[in-house]
């Protein structure tokens, strides 16, 4: 079967040598002079030497270079296939890190909710804290006050006292008679005695 195709192929190459031939080789019948025949046996020849270069290449290279393209499709196809398997891990990794991000943006959102809450609930403590020790303060201070008052109305109590004492001293005894002295003796005998 490859004899086969060999021989239409080199068939052909030889019929297309002879219609150029025949082809350019009416120019040179119907030339004149003899110097011109020059270019057209220079362009026969040109096209003689490209079909034994064709036929030569056909015969002895056309399996390595079907084969060379052959190994390079399947190199690129490989090429290809990891490069579509290195997109598509790609693509997965993105998917991941955008759920990752949904997921880390919904974590921030209530952890921002929840500091806030533990917040309020802090600043609440705070004012209550404040509230009762301002509480105990003016408590203590009340109680001070008080403290104060009480000391300083003993304190009035005991200097009223004294003066009153210091005051009835020096006008009872111009006042007082030898008689008003034995009643209160015995007003004072009576009291310890009915006891």
């Amino acid at each position: 079967m490859k004899s086969v195709k060999h021989m239409r192929m080199m068939t052909g190459v030889i019929i297309l040598s002879f219609i150029t031939l025949h082809a350019l080789g009416q120019q040179a019948l119907a030339a004149d002079s003899t110097q011109n025949w020059r270019p057209i046996f220079d362009l026969v020849m040109r096209w003689l030497n490209f079909a034994i270069l064709a036929f030569l290449i056909i015969k002895y290279a056309r399996t390595p270079i079907r084969d060379f393209f052959k190994s390079r499709k399947m190199e690129l196809a490989d090429k290809i296939g990891k490069l579509e398997q290195e997109k598509q891990a790609a693509l997965r990794e993105v998917d991941e890190n955008l759920k990752l991000l949904e997921d880390s943006s919904a974590r921030f959102e209530e952890l921002k909710q929840r500091i806030s809450a533990q917040g309020e609930r802090n600043k609440q403590k705070i004012i209550q804290d404040a509230q009762q020790e301002s509480n105990i303060l003016l408590e203590g201070a009340k109680q001070k006050i008080e403290q104060h008052i009480i000391e300083a109305r003993n304190k009035l109590k005991v200097e009223l006292i004294d003066s009153a004492i210091a005051i009835a001293m020096e006008k009872l005894p111009q006042e007082m008679t030898a008689a008003d002295s034995q009643k209160w003796i015995d007003k004072l005998l009576d009291g310890t005695n009915g006891n």
